[in-house]
């Protein structure tokens, strides 16, 4: 979603929906999200499927477990696990609201519907938090947060010099020549600001994001027929343009990244997974199997298929705070990081008429505040954030199944939560 605007058509929904509900006969009992899935077989309004995975409340078990809805490539820990030490805070009483709408902690987790959440402080875990039948172990879907490991991929490879950023797509991708993303450079790609039209409005049916959803295999209902299948076929389809020059104005669309993690695969002779597999699980000291989903043709979902257990987030949250050190082994080339800091163009975000994230720029896939408290994030639809503030030592992960993918309704919540948690914990360093 990418404007508050946004918002407005979904409200219009939710009306609308209420009027009917009025003049509907009684509705059938609530799910029990307990209830998900249990059985043998499962009472059949309690079976999810292809179907129905993104409604709520089955949205809940199926973000915990897409292993079992689609194809999916492993990424698998290997060697010592890097242990997180632990400085446990009460954090549930911890207020998080303003004057006039108290709120805790704990309030704050329910009302975003957060299925885990994880805080580090000067690299220790401060709060861990597990609901929603979520545990440890559970790869959790993280949809758009995804992206920001696609654009890690491409910034380290334009870092070691294997990657031009002003190359232009065509010269590296000529399955693309014929399509508006041509001319667009990779650095364009990555920040988003290739001009290429298309439309990603969540709450509006008619939007490009639906019969592309529909291409890559997530809802059978969404496909149009004589559209290509799978992700790859649907990027050459894209020939509109916008007005203003390549490069002025940022654009949130997922196809960008698909274009983006194409090119590093291409330019890294490897998969996104099997980089991922070889750059962060075999050498980061992950715990946990983590997946990256596939679509109907074996190609990766990268701009929001990848699924991770809380800790391993963390972990990759934790390198970049290190400027991509972990003990003796530099992960990532420190300036990636620290590129990142300093931001994408403010002007080209401005140009985005984003008015809820204000000041705020993009750079390789991640969301840069430079405001106080200074923060870089990757974020996903439905409550999926990995925040890295690096002026106050903190990494903060959230998994979540939010009934609706509007960030405009947890944004708030999570800013007032993560300024309390700076002033705790700032107040009182972890030891």
């Amino acid at each position: 979603m990418s404007k508050l605007l946004s918002i407005v058509p979904g409200a219009a929904l939710a009306l609308a929906a209420l009027s009917a509900v009025a003049q509907a006969p009684p509705a059938a009992p609530p799910l029990e999200p307990a209830r998900l899935m249990q059985g043998f077989p499962p009472p059949p309004e309690y079976r999810i499927h292809i179907g129905n995975w993104q409604r709520w409340p089955q949205k809940i078990w199926s973000f915990q477990n897409t292993r079992e809805l689609f194809p999916t490539r492993a990424l698998t820990p290997r060697g010592l696990v890097w242990a997180l030490p632990e400085a446990r805070r009460p954090l549930d009483a911890l207020q998080v609201g303003t004057a006039d709408a108290p709120m805790t902690w704990a309030q704050m987790l329910a009302a975003t519907h957060t299925d885990a959440v994880l805080v580090l402080h000067q690299g220790r875990i401060v709060e861990e938090r597990y609901l929603n039948g979520m545990k440890p172990e559970t790869p959790h879907l993280m949809f758009s947060a995804t992206k920001s490991m696609v654009g890690l991929m491409g910034a380290v490879l334009v870092a070691e010099g294997k990657l031009d950023p002003d190359a232009r797509v065509a010269a590296l991708l000529p399955e693309l020549a014929d399509s508006a993303w041509a001319d667009a450079t990779v650095r364009q790609v990555l920040d988003m600001t290739d001009g290429v039209r298309f439309t990603e409005v969540y709450t509006d049916p008619k939007s490009d994001i639906f019969a592309y959803v529909g291409a890559m295999g997530w809802a059978p209902e969404l496909v149009k027929p004589g559209n290509p299948t799978g992700i790859l076929g649907m990027l050459g389809t894209l020939k509109g343009r916008h007005d203003e020059p390549r490069g002025t104005a940022f654009r949130y669309r997922s196809p960008a990244t698909d274009v983006a993690g194409w090119l590093a695969s291409r330019a890294a002779q490897q998969s996104i997974t099997q980089w991922l597999q070889e750059r962060l699980w075999n050498r980061l000291g992950m715990e946990h199997e983590g997946n990256v989903m596939l679509d109907p043709l074996g190609t990766e979902v990268t701009f929001a298929g990848m699924s991770t257990s809380l800790r391993d987030l963390g972990r990759i949250g934790q390198m970049l705070l290190q400027r991509g050190r972990v003990g003796e082994q530099q992960i990532i080339p420190a300036r990636v990081v620290d590129d990142l800091i300093r931001g994408g163009d403010p002007r080209a975000f401005e140009a985005s008429g984003i008015t809820y994230r204000k000041g705020w720029s993009y750079r390789d896939q991640w969301w840069i505040n430079p405001q106080p408290p200074r923060s870089f994030a990757a974020m996903g639809a439905y409550g999926q954030r990995l925040y890295v503030f690096p002026d106050h030592q903190m990494v903060v992960v959230m998994f979540g199944s939010h009934p609706q993918p509007i960030a405009a309704l947890v944004d708030p919540s999570h800013a007032r939560a993560f300024a309390a948690l700076i002033d705790l914990l700032g107040s009182t360093p972890a030891r």
